[in-house]
């Protein structure tokens, strides 16, 4: 309602100043003309705080999609596309020391998380069937590197809070995935982590790894759990590589789990990632699907056991 209310305030506010400026050769009519938007701007502006106030004191005048989103974020924070546009392409420098900030920063990726989650335009259906389905997307960086935008949905036997245990014991997901070099946490407390995650040269990509902040937002039986990479001045890993590494890019990558029957997760991902490749899309897109469509498998056999 806020993104609808700010267009038509700037639509009116353009509108105005046409008014306002046009050009008139008689004087006379000219003093009179801006008399006129005066009256009219003030006016519109008293019509426009009184929509406002009406908005605030009046909350189930939002819409149901709004009413949806607000679940995990206050209204304030609904951003328009480019303001989520330009928070995904940006990658934060800061400290360890600034866990607060990064609580900060996990909000606002939650905000932009549920603004593309539902967005379908451009994607390809690379598979479908009744519990995964994957899609996919490529956009281009100014540099020529080709960003893969994926979403896939699935579905796993267990509860959310068994996944949400799953997904922190790093040990055990590097024990499930040959490719990983070094998982480490360098960060923890109840809903924010900072991980550091490497891999190996695997096919068309040499060693490529990550530095990010994971934060989880939780309500009942919906869950957000969300990715983003960070910059951190004279960062060293644990367990240092013996080959160099290329640090790829977590612009936003998160999932939305809902609890659908009492040992029946669904899982919804957006991964949105900067690997810092050249190569076409074709040659990589079903790759890439096969890759997670194992990782779905090796999840799925964890919790059949």
């Amino acid at each position: 309602m806020q993104i609808i209310y700010g267009c038509i305030k700037q639509l009116l506010i353009r509108c105005l100043n046409i008014f306002k400026y046009t050009r008139v050769e008689n004087v006379e009519k000219s003093y009179q003309i801006e008399s006129v938007n005066r009256d009219i701007e003030s006016n519109m502006n008293a019509e426009l705080r009184a929509h406002e106030d009406s908005f605030i004191q009046n909350p189930e005048n939002k819409i149901e999609e709004f009413e949806n989103k607000a679940n995990f974020q206050d209204c304030e924070q609904i951003n328009d596309e480019e303001t989520i546009r330009q928070f995904i392409d940006d990658i934060p420098h800061i400290s360890f020391s600034q866990t607060e900030l990064m609580k900060e920063i996990g909000q606002k990726a939650v905000v932009a998380f549920i603004a593309v989650i539902d967005k379908m335009e451009g994607f390809e259906l690379l598979e479908e069937d009744q519990e995964f389905y994957f899609w996919i997307k490529y956009i281009e960086t100014p540099e020529k590197y080709q960003i893969g935008i994926m979403k896939y949905t699935y579905t796993l036997n267990t509860s959310i809070e068994s996944y949400l245990e799953f997904m922190k014991n790093l040990e055990l997901q590097k024990q499930m995935d040959n490719s990983i070099d070094a998982f480490e946490k360098h960060y923890e407390d109840n809903n924010l982590q900072i991980n550091y995650l490497r891999y190996k040269k695997i096919m068309f990509m040499d060693p490529r790894d990550f530095l990010y902040i994971k934060y989880t937002d939780r309500k009942g039986d919906d869950c957000l759990e969300i990715s983003k990479s960070i910059n951190v001045d004279h960062f060293h890993p644990q367990e240092v590589s013996a080959k160099q590494c290329t640090r790829a890019l977590l612009l936003l990558s998160g999932n939305q789990i809902k609890q659908i029957e009492e040992n029946k997760i669904m899982i919804t991902t957006y991964s949105e990632c900067n690997m810092k490749l050249k190569l076409k899309p074709v040659m990589t897109k079903q790759a890439s699907k096969n890759e997670i469509k194992k990782m779905v498998k090796r999840y799925r056999d964890h919790f059949n056991q």
